[in-house]
């Protein structure tokens, strides 16, 4: 059986300063994640580090002399072969360190202002690749339609997709599918997010986006992650529903209005061309 939930208006103020506590309790689990995702590439750094400058202090012992023996030359072509390699895996993991960092600074968009057009493709991504582990775990598919940009407030809504997926991806078996569409409808985008997990039941699914609901061991553990997806995307104009199926799976589905939440369409920039 499948039931359908819409996001219900919040009542005002009422939820702001559970919303504040668990803002903060995300940004420690992103840093967390962060660190964590770094801690591979930097571990190969340093190890290799050590490994260059015992080369480098055999090149060195070697070369001292004016005269290189025909055995000593062949132990240099081994050394530079060596260190040679070393350098293709630090450069791979510096590329990783820059691309975490990229991601990083666009899931928070620490460049842009409070309020401006955005590519939600763009953020999508980035969340996806901020979320590590917990996104590699299962197969992530991107099903963007063409969309325009939309004017929001960027940080906000990529706490709304970091909220969505790992909610879905908690949810999820291991090896099983979390999948993303958007399209574009009329003045509004949507956003699905939908897995084949366990699915909500029926009871649950009457209270998830109830600040401070939760269940032990079930998809609604987030606890107040829904609660602040509602009030994100209520002050962005939109609105946000839920369906679920046991053992089938659930979709959350987000509607936003392309001219922001304040409707203000002036300057508006043009269609934005996804992956179908």
């Amino acid at each position: 059986m499948r039931a359908d939930v819409m996001g219900q208006p919040a009542q005002a103020g009422s939820v702001a300063a559970l919303v504040e506590q668990a803002r903060l309790a995300s940004l420690g689990m992103l840093v967390a994640g962060v660190a964590h995702e770094l801690n591979t590439p930097l571990g190969a750094m340093h190890s290799n580090h050590d490994v260059l400058q015992r080369a480098l202090a055999k090149l060195h012992a070697i070369l001292e002399d004016d005269v290189v023996e025909p055995s000593e030359l062949d132990e240099v072509r081994r050394i530079v072969a060596a260190v040679r390699n070393i350098l293709d895996v630090n450069n791979l993991a510096m590329e990783r360190m820059v691309q975490l960092v990229a991601d990083l600074r666009n899931f928070g968009r620490l460049d842009r202002a409070d309020v401006d057009w955005v590519d939600l493709h763009e953020g999508i991504t980035s969340t996806i690749a901020i979320l590590g582990q917990q996104a590699r775990r299962v197969q992530m598919v991107t099903e963007f339609g063409v969309i325009p940009l939309v004017r929001c407030h960027p940080h906000r809504l990529n706490q709304v997709w970091m909220n969505l997926l790992l909610n879905a991806a908690q949810a999820t078996p291991d090896g099983g599918r979390v999948t993303i569409r958007t399209e574009r409808r009329g003045a509004e985008v949507r956003v699905e997010v939908a897995d084949n997990g366990s699915g909500i039941p029926p009871a649950n699914l009457q209270r998830i986006f109830e600040p401070g609901f939760s269940t032990k061991g079930g998809r609604v553990s987030m606890g107040l992650g829904l609660a602040i997806v509602r009030e994100i995307i209520e002050h962005h104009g939109g609105q946000i529903a839920v369906a679920s199926e046991l053992k089938v799976g659930t979709t959350f589905t987000v509607d936003l209005p392309i001219a922001g939440p304040t409707g203000n369409g002036e300057d508006q920039p043009g269609q934005h061309g996804g992956e179908a």
